[in-house]
């Protein structure tokens, strides 16, 4: 089985970052400070912004040292076994159990993956702010660009290591606005209301200088943007919150220029980033298979026995998962198996490497929809709205018929939407992990049989406390 080890050179935070042209993230970046003059013109600040983007993707390397984006490992694999959808076909890595503590592994790896994209973000703002040689829109948009990324790592740090979903909470994270150097690595955390706010703070500001459709399917806009702040906004559920996501989610459904892919299928296994449904995907290096060997060679996290029943009746449970016929290299020891198949369409029994099996995403429009229609569940009003929402991502994943939308109550209509989250998003960006949390205990238990309110966020990792003597661990 594969372990892939994570080491602290004195601190996650301060970690030397690694960079690539801004067109092409798939050129093997060469290693280089992020902060100093490497910013001197619109060239140099195109490529140390690619350098935030590649800790977007969570670039690095495979075992065998081949350049891979392992945005898998932070965004499909972990939050989707903490929710219970995926196990780990090796024993218990005490995530799928929610077992883990302060010196368990997968902590860390998102700790450092939040915590280096709010660096990278920060040594980019501090370097481009004082050159006069990059046009003006230019560098607006570039400052934008870096102002979301900055936001999507608070966010994931907030959703993950936060109490969240308290607003009078102590409990936030580290605000950094600062590239980290040793004389301020010792921050104390700041409260849930101040890290909501920041968040917010740079989605509010980046949005109106983010382009509408940037060059590719690779770079931040403002639909990404607006959708990531809608997601922010449903998890703090604060006053005016929901009708806040519904704004800013019926601005990308009806001015963002993408449209509902006709098939989901079709998306994944034949289209991926020329679906029109993409909004912010991440750039696969040319040579990588990180994702194909975890998920087809090895058949290391197959779907668990519940998200199994949950897709009972669902056309998705042929092509989402399937079984492995014992193919996989470690087939005799494991057992058939239902290996993740959402991004694979070849053989499982005799796995071969597909165009489309690297394929990651951050935004699609479905995201938009279903958090439209939970808010709107949520308030209890426009609910036929609600269904409408609900019923147009069903049709895509093959459902065109579902009784049990048409008679819900606002209530039972809200955890159908939830549960619809957790199914569209399986391994994919998190977002299924999140709205696990928003079901009724009772509801979320049969997903996740370990999860009590204890579960909802992360411990700190302890290499971490250890460093930074300000830092206090969650209770």
């Amino acid at each position: 089985m594969k372990r892939r080890n994570i080491k602290y050179i004195l601190s996650v935070l301060t970690v030397s970052f690694l960079w690539s042209c801004k067109k092409e993230l798939n050129v093997y970046p060469t290693t280089q400070e992020v902060d100093g003059n490497v910013i001197v013109d619109a060239k140099s600040a195109s490529t140390v912004l690619n350098g935030v983007y590649y800790r977007f993707a969570n670039g690095g390397t495979d075992n065998n040292t081949v350049p891979s984006v392992k945005w898998t490992d932070v965004n499909e694999i972990l939050p989707s076994e903490l929710c219970g959808s995926l196990t780990n076909s090796s024993g218990d890595d005490q995530v799928y159990t929610l077992t883990l503590n302060a010196s368990s592994y997968s902590p860390g790896i998102l700790w450092a993956y939040g915590y280096q994209l709010v660096n990278a973000a920060n040594g980019f703002l501090k370097n481009v702010a004082p050159v006069t040689t990059i046009p003006a829109a230019t560098k607006k948009q570039m400052i934008a660009e870096a102002k979301f990324l900055r936001a999507f790592g608070d966010a994931e740090l907030l959703l993950y290591f936060g109490q969240y979903y308290d607003t009078n909470s102590k409990y936030g994270i580290i605000l950094r606005d600062e590239f980290v150097t040793s004389n301020n690595i010792a921050l104390p955390r700041s409260t849930v209301a101040q890290t909501y706010t920041a968040i917010l703070a740079d989605l509010d500001a980046a949005i109106p200088d983010l382009p509408k459709v940037n060059t590719t399917a690779y770079y931040a806009n403002a639909s990404a943007a607006k959708i990531l702040e809608a997601r922010v906004l449903i998890n703090r559920g604060a006053a005016g919150d929901m009708a806040k996501v519904i704004s800013l989610t019926t601005d990308v459904i009806a001015n963002g220029g993408f449209s509902l892919e006709a098939s989901e299928k079709d998306l994944f296994l034949s289209k991926g980033f020329s679906s029109n449904e993409v909004i912010l995907g991440l750039q696969p290096f040319p040579t990588e298979t990180y994702k194909f060997q975890d998920n087809q060679y090895y058949g290391q996290y197959p779907a668990s026995p519940t998200f199994v029943t949950l897709l009972a009746n669902d056309p998705r449970n042929q092509w989402v998962y399937r079984d492995d016929q014992g193919g996989t290299v470690y087939g005799s020891y494991y057992g058939n198996i239902n290996e993740i198949a959402k991004y694979y369409s070849g053989d499982t029994g005799n796995p071969v490497q597909t165009p489309l099996s690297e394929t990651c995403y951050a935004f699609r429009l479905s995201e938009a929809y279903l958090l439209r229609a939970e808010a709107n569940a949520t308030l209890g009003t426009n609910v036929s709205d609600a269904k409408t929402d609900l019923k147009l991502i069903e049709k895509a994943a093959g459902i065109n018929d579902d009784p049990a939308v048409d008679a819900a109550s606002a209530s039972d209509l809200r955890i159908l939407v939830l549960k619809e989250e957790i199914k569209n998003f399986f391994s994919e960006n998190g977002a299924d992990w999140f709205a696990l949390r928003r079901l009724p205990l009772e509801d979320a238990q049969v997903i996740q049989p370990a999860i009590n309110n204890i579960h909802y966020i992360l411990p700190i990792p302890q290499t971490e406390l250890n460093l930074n003597n300000q830092l206090t661990q969650n209770p």
